[in-house]
């Protein structure tokens, strides 16, 4: 099983510490093949102890152990990550799986809604929630697009549970957009969550939770690239599933038969 795995089966048994060395790790894959438990200790900025917890609590007998998964797991992505053919074929699986996925409670989260608004975090997620604004105007639904931290915190005061709320991260653990997120939840605001990790805080909070899956390139020029198509791929099969439920929904209400 790999590390990802075992972190998403004892997600709710985590504590903070615990998410931290999690961060470090797969932020420093590599690095972290090499390092002794009181190497990783001192750069996480917690104690043997708690290193030897966490290792235990995602299911593994000791740090030993811990770092044989961890050297599998590089081995893999080593091979893998690598080409054309390896692109193509994440792209190709994650439409596959987003086809078939029942995305029933999302479109009637933001079909229903008096006010929709939309919050990406970084540069890539920010061009996303205007892709989403932009495309949702097709459809006669238009998007509030908060663009700052400065602005969430003006938003968190207006916004109810009528409403609905669209979030985009990459890890789901920025400080300023979880912040947000509880206090909006704090008002029974429904909240979706779009993230490329599936263990991750703002997915916990989230009312419906979606995930883009990215390729993670090796590039022999330089650091790792990671391709963010699947965030402008979800973005139109989230239109789309939407423009067939309001025709169904249409449908419904004059009593038309196909």
């Amino acid at each position: 099983m790999r590390l990802e795995d075992m972190i998403n089966a004892n997600y709710t048994h985590l504590n903070e510490n615990d998410h931290e060395i999690w961060k470090f790790i797969k932020e420093n894959r590599e690095l972290c093949e090499h390092l002794s438990i009181d190497d990783l200790a001192l750069r996480c900025h917690v104690s043997r102890s708690t290193i030897l917890r966490f290792a235990k609590r995602i299911g593994l007998n000791g740090y030993s152990e811990l770092k044989v998964h961890l050297r599998i797991d590089n081995a893999n992505t080593n091979e893998n990550h690598i080409g054309l053919e390896y692109v193509y074929n994440i792209y190709k699986d994650y439409m596959d799986e987003i086809k078939e996925k029942d995305f029933t409670n999302v479109l009637e989260l933001i079909a229903n809604a008096k006010n929709a608004y939309v919050y990406g975090t970084g540069s890539i997620q920010n061009n996303v929630a205007m892709e989403i604004k932009r495309t949702f105007l097709y459809v006669d639904k238009l998007f509030f697009n908060i663009t700052s931290a400065n602005e969430s915190y003006i938003y968190s005061e207006v916004i109810d549970h009528n409403d609905v709320i669209i979030m985009i991260s990459y890890s789901g653990e920025n400080a300023s957009m979880l912040e947000f997120a509880k206090k909006l939840k704090t008002k029974s605001v429904p909240i979706i969550s779009i993230t490329a990790n599936k263990d991750n805080s703002l997915a916990h909070l989230a009312s419906e939770s979606l995930y883009v899956e990215i390729p993670n390139l090796i590039n022999p020029m330089g650091p790792r690239y990671e391709g963010l198509v699947s965030y402008f791929i979800l973005v139109d099969f989230i239109i789309v599933k939407y423009m067939d439920y309001m025709e169904r929904m249409n449908h419904h209400d004059t009593g038309r038969i196909d």
